[in-house]
């Protein structure tokens, strides 16, 4: 919200840095539904256009706490494994009526990437489940590797018309989420050089700020190159300018927005629930 204010702020003193092309779509992105507002309305101004992975993690999260507190560990992992199977049969069906960008943005469309990471959360909070996970996970690591380095070297992208085939519109993603998601779990018990790295003192000071870091980054490059119009400067170091003040900024948003919010979760403390006994036990 506070960006939208910025955004709204900046509309109302006649957008001066040109970035807005006469947006009307305030509500949709207030509301957090900023990707059905792309997926109806096709494309929007990139200061906006960047919210909408924001909202579909906002709807995701109206629903799934839900889902989660309804059901067991085992009845989580089936919800999940069938939204990995629906994503891609919604990207084929949306690719044949709405075509792109829809099928990049709507909630459905994207929805296996965030059940994989749901499956990860569920494997390594379980003790019954977590090492053997986590040595699956190392197995597979490598295979994730290549598929990644194929998407990126191939390169398959929704950016352009002849890097998205319809294969990779309708399974690309899921085998992405699949490979992002054996990463992290490799990346929560890193040992040796992966984990001095991962724990590294840089990495943990821009992981924080991470969510700042892509909020504020169109915006900020904006503002820099407005700034730097009437100085000839070249571009290593209008981007070392750019990365410097969407530093400061991301840094601000952490300390002062950010980070009083987060402590508000202790008033909402975890409780784990306990484990479910079988019917043998109970007798017992």
């Amino acid at each position: 919200m506070l960006y939208l204010l910025a955004l709204f702020v900046l509309e109302g003193l006649g957008d001066p840095l040109k970035m807005l092309s006469h947006f009307e779509g305030w509500a949709w992105y207030a509301f957090y539904l900023g990707n059905i507002h792309i997926a109806i309305y096709g494309w929007q101004p990139l200061a906006v256009m960047i919210l909408w992975s924001l909202a579909i993690e906002e709807q995701f999260y109206l629903v799934w706490p839900l889902l989660v507190r309804r059901c067991s560990t085992r009845q989580v992992l089936w919800w999940s494994g069938g939204l990995m199977v629906l994503a891609p049969l919604v990207r084929a069906f949306t690719l044949s009526v709405a075509d792109y960008p829809a099928t990049y943005v709507f909630t459905l469309c994207r929805v296996d990437a965030l059940v994989a990471g749901a499956v990860v959360a569920v494997l390594f909070g379980s003790h019954t489940w977590q090492a053997e996970a986590s040595r699956l996970c190392k197995r597979l690591a490598p295979f994730a590797l290549v598929v990644m380095l194929m998407t990126f070297l191939i390169p398959f992208s929704p950016s352009l018309p002849a890097t998205r085939p319809w294969f990779f519109s309708v399974f690309g993603y899921s085998w992405l989420a699949v490979s992002f998601a054996i990463l992290l779990g490799v990346s929560l018990n890193p040992q040796g050089i992966l984990g001095a790295l991962l724990k590294s003192p840089v990495l943990t000071f821009l992981g924080r700020r991470c969510y700042g870091l892509y909020l504020w980054h169109v915006l900020i490059a904006g503002f820099v190159t407005v700034g730097l119009q009437q100085w000839r400067v070249g571009l290593y170091v209008h981007i070392l300018l750019w990365l410097s003040t969407l530093l400061i900024v991301a840094s601000g948003s952490w300390l002062l927005f950010e980070e009083p919010i987060h402590r508000l979760k202790r008033f909402l403390p975890y409780v784990q629930k306990p484990p479910v006994r079988s019917e043998s036990q109970l007798v017992a």
